[in-house]
């Protein structure tokens, strides 16, 4: 997939991963001044009923969407291609905890102590919103490079969707298991996920930081054998947290990161000591900021550019282009078609046939690459959203039903676009678009 196009706008460069649901990518997003994002491509079963995919995909995609967090990469974008299902977000620049830990060398019980809070702090929100992660493990907790917060990436809400088989009414009669060996909870195995089964795999990743290791579970009994693996002594109520959190019977666990969060926050309380490996080198990255204060280096780059909005003038000049566009061929074709029509409904023909061909005109204009009609262009004037992003069709549709309502005021909807601050009209506001200079 290197160097294709998605959707007409991300430009896929490099793969990041591959897994049995599908793969990730980096791309590029051309209609944000080539700003790097994460595509994840999810691959539904064969067997799958397209339709249905696809409503439980959106629901999901829905409800990512809806989480909102700085420790959760932005959702963007999510698409269907081709049969095929893709995921865009926000590209977090850091390493994955699995790249820090070190196998055969455990963390002290300071340094997982801190762990369990910070992970804990950004799950708490997720359950908050009564959603379950569903595979929290080393690589899907991502240390941003610039501050060492933790990023809970990857959710498996959506892998679960693409791995269902519907039948005609849209019921699953076979389902693919989301999540990986040795974090998944018992009942998560078995089909049955619940909020306190990321709890367990958070206790997971806290046991294999604490020994080196991930622990083992006993088959029978299906307890997490870990204390006997210890090179050091831990403190009892530790050990009482992590064993409560990888109980094997769900009741008997935190039932939420909202339970636990306050007893990790304690935890913390008691002690004084360096932050965790992830976070130590902001020590040293403060001393080696105050050291270089003294020293003469070259000015920072130049910020980028301000966006420069397009004035009344331009726009009206453009406008007056356009009009003289689509009203041309509306003429033509209302006196062409005129002999079957009585004579006195020549204006009202040629109204309609205007607004046809307008709507169809800007709406596809401006939701191409060009990002604009033929007297934008020529002006070198585009439409974006109010975050600089090229318009949808359907964004676009909105926004030509919205001009119409700024004709329908007498053109005081036009005029506004030389008293706002942006130079948006009427139909600007309403549909939250702006028209900036390139």
């Amino acid at each position: 997939m290197i160097g294709q196009l998605l959707n007409e706008r991300y430009k896929i460069i490099e793969r990041l991963g591959t897994g049995g649901f599908g793969e990730t990518y980096i791309a590029e997003d051309k209609s944000r001044f080539n700003h790097r994002c994460v595509v994840k491509r999810l691959r539904p079963q064969p067997q799958a009923n397209t339709r249905w995919v696809e409503e439980a995909f959106q629901k999901e995609a829905y409800t990512l969407q809806r989480l909102q967090h700085d420790q959760i990469p932005q959702l963007l974008a999510f698409f269907n291609e081709n049969n095929e299902f893709f995921l865009v977000q926000e590209l977090i620049d850091g390493r994955n905890l699995g790249q820090i830990l070190t196998p055969g060398k455990g963390w002290t019980e300071h340094e997982v102590i801190f762990l369990l809070r910070d992970i804990l702090q950004v799950l708490a929100f997720v359950h908050q919103e009564r959603t379950i992660h569903r595979d929290i493990k080393p690589a899907n907790l991502i240390i941003r490079n610039s501050d060492k917060k933790i990023f809970l990436i990857d959710f498996g809400a959506v892998k679960e969707v693409t791995t269902q088989v519907y039948d005609n009414e849209g019921k699953v009669i076979e389902a693919i298991g989301v999540g990986t060996p040795g974090y998944m909870a018992p009942e998560q195995a078995r089909g049955t996920p619940d909020l306190c089964s990321d709890i367990y795999a958070v206790g997971i990743v806290a046991i294999e930081a604490l020994i080196g290791k991930r622990p083992v579970v006993d088959s029978r009994t299906l307890k997490v054998i870990w204390q006997d693996q210890l090179e050091v002594s831990v403190r009892d109520d530790l050990v009482q947290f992590l064993t409560k959190m990888v109980d094997p019977i769900p009741y008997r666990r935190y039932q939420s990161a909202l339970e636990a969060l306050p007893i990790a926050n304690n935890l913390t309380q008691t002690i004084i000591s360096p932050p965790p490996p992830y976070q130590s080198d902001l020590e040293a990255l403060s001393i080696a900021n105050n050291l270089t204060q003294t020293i003469i280096s070259p000015p920072p780059p130049p910020p980028p550019p301000p966006i420069k909005y397009a004035g009344f003038s331009m726009r009206l000049v453009a406008e007056i282009l356009d009009i003289t566009i689509v009203g041309i061929p509306s003429f033509v074709f209302t006196e062409l078609d005129n002999a079957n029509y009585p004579q006195d409904q020549f204006w009202v023909r040629l109204l309609v046939c205007y607004v046809i061909l307008g709507f169809v005109y800007s709406t596809v204009m401006e939701s191409s690459q060009f990002q604009g009609t033929v007297g934008k262009l020529l002006l070198g004037i585009v439409v974006t959203d109010i975050n600089g992003t090229s318009l949808t069709f359907e964004q676009c549709a909105k926004r030509y039903f919205c001009k119409l309502l700024s004709y329908l005021t007498l053109f005081i909807g036009f005029f506004m676009a030389g008293f706002t601050k942006k130079k948006t009209t009427l139909h600007d506001l309403i549909s939250g678009s702006l028209v900036i200079r390139k």
